[in-house]
């Protein structure tokens, strides 16, 4: 089955030259709500749209609801559109009505499955694959790596009538995440509030930070020896209700790359080159931040960090003890060893 990426969703949507049928999916959230949501707007005259686009929520459609709605003439419109929201494709492989729907798809309908809270394989669903084949595509949007990230936050940070430098946006990036929706939000914000260059001191006063920043933080403030300011932040991650044994997951992911990091050190490259080793698409920040905290470790040490943790973890995952005190206990055992190294 055909699969299309954003540059050819644009152009179908600039020309006008609409499939019947998309399944638009993906491990991008923002992305493929977007593109679903502009297929449909596009393909149906702004005039008519309230009789010529439909949307449905896949997990209570019936086969009959679906059929009315691709049937149905487009009213003063050369198309009509339909919008399903996580229609449960790939369990519906042997439905032989949708088979019978995708294949024969009249000309004036685009049929848009926005896979949102679930993901479409063809090869999973090879029967259905098959039947959209003729006349649609598979439309995938996956998460960006680091230097379309860069790019699509300089661009929307102009387009806001901002400006931020190189520095500034991986420090962004780095404090409020990857996630799409996250960072139009967090952008939305920070534009409003510095309202020109935009400076970490911005970043600093109105973004929400990731899980992931404020573990660092704290990995950090671990790393300088400064008990009050990680018990601090620690304090902080428990007022928000953060699951401690998400909190200890974030932790230990730290450690780890400072483990990968000594590796690297080790074998006398930069910590960077290991992003082609595991998974860290986008975030190859985290072993740069990694690498330079090194300087207050040693191997022996990093691996000393990374048996507290263990010890954390499976206190956490086997004992009623509470779950404060044992991430507590283990932030000193990690600043002493720190201390030490």
């Amino acid at each position: 089955m055909p699969v299309i990426n954003e540059a050819e969703i644009k152009r179908h949507i600039k020309n006008r030259a609409f499939a019947q049928c998309y399944i638009v999916c993906g491990g991008e959230s923002y992305l493929k709500q977007y593109y679903a949501q502009k297929l449909c707007e596009a393909a149906v005259d702004e005039p008519m749209r309230d009789f010529n686009f439909h949307r449905f929520a896949g997990k209570t459609l019936t086969m009959d609801t679906l059929a009315n709605a691709v049937d149905t003439i487009p009213l003063g419109s050369e198309r009509s559109a339909v919008l399903v929201q996580d229609y449960p494709l790939e369990s519906a492989k042997d439905d032989a009505a949708l088979l019978d729907l995708l294949r024969q798809l009249p000309e004036h309908v685009v049929l848009v499955f926005w896979m949102d809270g679930m993901d479409f394989a063809p090869s999973k669903a090879k029967a259905v694959a098959d039947a959209v084949q003729k006349n649609g595509f598979v439309a995938q949007f996956n998460p960006p790596g680091e230097m379309e990230l860069r790019q699509l936050v300089g661009a929307g940070i102009k387009r806001r009538g901002c400006a931020m430098d190189r520095a500034a946006v991986d420090y962004f990036l780095e404090t409020v995440g990857h996630d799409m929706n996250n960072l139009q939000n967090e952008m939305d914000k920070l534009c409003a509030f510095a309202a020109g260059e935009i400076t970490k001191a911005h970043i600093d006063a109105v973004c929400v930070k990731t899980l992931d920043a404020r573990s660092f933080d704290m990995v950090k403030a671990v790393a300088s020896g400064d008990t009050a300011k990680a018990l601090l932040l620690l304090d902080e991650l428990f007022r928000q209700k953060i699951a401690p044994q998400m909190l200890m997951g974030s932790l230990i992911a730290n450690y780890v790359d400072l483990f990968r990091a000594a590796v690297a050190r080790g074998s006398g490259k930069k910590a960077e080159t290991l992003a082609d080793v595991f998974d860290y698409k986008g975030k190859t920040f985290r072993l740069t931040n990694a690498e330079r905290m090194l300087t207050k470790y040693t191997m022996p040490r990093v691996l000393c960090c990374l048996d507290h943790l263990d010890r954390a973890d499976r206190l956490l995952k086997s004992t009623a003890i509470d779950p404060r005190l044992v991430i507590e206990e283990c932030l000193i055992a990690l600043i002493d060893t720190a201390k030490a190294a």
